[in-house]
């Protein structure tokens, strides 16, 4: 069983820092986490043996049943005005859609567990919806920024909140657990099956954090309904590109606080 979870921090506990003085601010990563009561008690001793070991941990019950139908009724709101959809439905930039989402991500023992990875110097790179229409959402797996990438040195890792249940045939993400301490790894050409892989499989509400340098990928929904998923990147500071702009929205900071330099 994984850690609890805490609450979502309200407004009142995080301090909220203006958008006129938000490039005034001059704590690090560090101190925002402490802010946010980011601890490493919040996480149980096979968590954090997992992310080391296998490459990805478990949260049960992250989200409650209220707030899975909040978000997919938020992301029923949002998906008609949402452009170049394909058979796999897509929404970017949920960070700045508004609060719904904020329980997804700004979660102390989420945090926790992405500092045990990546150091307290990250930020957060992107949060977006991904759902696998029937009979689609197969693909190769692959590993991302492989080179000079290895314990203490991990780049980037991707949190998966499921807002449908993810079973073993409707398309969860498969990972080998392991792999990305494989640097020998030869993954099997297309979408075929490796011998050693698993799914990530829960009920409605369950997060996993993955380190993505783990061999992973998205598999095929093969039953008639959709699957509903956010994804939640987290970049070492330095590392990569971001996919949002250099400053979050006003809104986006005047709603978060301080939270909101995660994303700087």
């Amino acid at each position: 069983m994984s850690a609890p979870e805490c609450a979502v921090p309200r407004p009142h506990q995080v301090n909220a820092v203006a958008p006129s003085r938000a490039l005034d601010y001059t704590g690090g990563v560090h101190d925002v986490l402490l802010e946010l009561g980011v601890r490493s008690d919040l996480l149980q001793p096979q968590q954090l043996v997992d992310l080391d070991e296998l490459g990805f941990c478990r949260f049960d019950a992250f989200l409650r049943p209220a707030q899975v139908g909040s978000a997919l009724a938020e992301v029923e709101r949002l998906l008609p005005a949402a452009t170049g959809q394909s058979a796999t439905l897509h929404l970017k930039s949920l960070l700045a859609a508004g609060p719904v989402f904020d329980a997804l991500w700004l979660r102390p023992g989420l945090l926790a567990a992405v500092r045990h990875l990546l150091g307290p110097e990250f930020r957060v790179d992107e949060v977006r919806y991904r759902a696998g229409a029937p009979e689609h959402g197969g693909q190769a797996l692959r590993a991302n920024s492989v080179d000079g990438s290895g314990p203490g040195r991990w780049q980037e890792c991707t949190a998966i909140v499921a807002l449908a249940d993810f079973t073993e045939d409707n398309g969860s993400t498969r990972v080998v657990p392991g792999s990305h301490l494989d640097y020998a790894f030869v993954a099997p050409e297309g979408h075929e099956p490796h011998p050693e892989e698993t799914r990530l499989v829960g009920e409605a509400g369950t997060a996993w954090l993955f380190n993505s340098h783990l061999w992973h990928s998205g598999a095929r929904n093969d039953p008639t309904d959709v699957r509903h998923a956010v994804l939640i990147g987290f970049h070492r500071r330095g590392a990569g590109t971001t996919l949002f702009d250099d400053r979050p929205a006003d809104a986006a900071i005047e709603r978060l606080g301080s939270a909101a330099y995660l994303l700087m």
